[in-house]
């Protein structure tokens, strides 16, 4: 199954307004409310698994964002194309946070991180900051039936992602093409160009985004 690609968050005013901690040095915590449309399991179709929500006081990109806090108690993931919200735990008013969303299918397919909102230390309105440029490792890592990665990118540019063997022989592109800002995922079924499936053992992955080049390192399992 596949994801939708990503989710859209939207602010909301704040809900309502909690007891500063009794021992507080901080200003007082606010709570918001964001809201996003729920993606499928299969592109549009179906109903995806769960939710992850995470924080962080540095901005998240794919690379990052299981390092970011968790935030629990978010609801089942709805229909797809459905409206959702939540309202987010009374972060510091005084403290900036950056805050994005993933979802899971039923078969552990994770899509990529939704566009990246920063809460400003001024107060509870949300602004879109510029996106990273980032790629991440392979997942799963070893893997057996397909391989995926996450990456953003500020600015337009073109992205290639191929895979070799150890000999350094050219096993299969991913992907060779001209992409506008953003964040998504690709996935690789472990074919080679003639569409066999690859055999088991270590493959290097060299991405390229404009200029900036990041190789990884692939174990197949069969």
């Amino acid at each position: 199954m596949r994801l939708a690609r990503w989710l859209v968050l939207l602010p909301l005013l704040p809900c309502c307004l909690v007891a500063t901690p009794p021992s507080a040095v901080l200003a007082a915590a606010t709570p918001f409310t964001i809201l996003w449309t729920a993606p499928g399991d299969d592109g549009l179709v179906g109903r995806a698994s769960m939710y992850e929500l995470r924080y962080s006081t540095l901005p998240i990109s794919p690379a990052n964002f299981w390092l970011a806090t968790k935030i629990p108690g978010l609801p089942l993931p709805g229909i797809a194309g459905t409206q959702q919200s939540f309202v987010v735990p009374g972060l510091f008013d005084s403290v900036g946070y950056y805050l994005a969303i993933k979802t899971v299918d039923e078969a552990g397919n994770w899509s990529a991180i939704s566009n990246v909102f920063i809460r400003p230390a001024s107060g509870p309105t949300l602004s879109v900051p510029t996106l990273a440029l980032a790629f991440s490792s392979p997942y799963p890592n070893p893997a057996r039936e397909s391989v995926s990665w996450s990456f953003s990118m500020p600015q337009a540019a073109r992205v290639q992602v191929d895979v070799y063997d150890l000999a350094g022989r050219h096993v299969h592109t991913v992907e060779d093409a001209e992409r506008r800002p953003g964040a998504d995922v690709l996935t690789w079924d472990m074919r080679d160009e003639g569409g066999r499936a690859v055999g088991a053992g270590m493959y290097f992955v060299k991405a390229r985004i404009g200029s900036v080049v990041w190789t990884k390192r692939l174990t197949v399992v069969r």
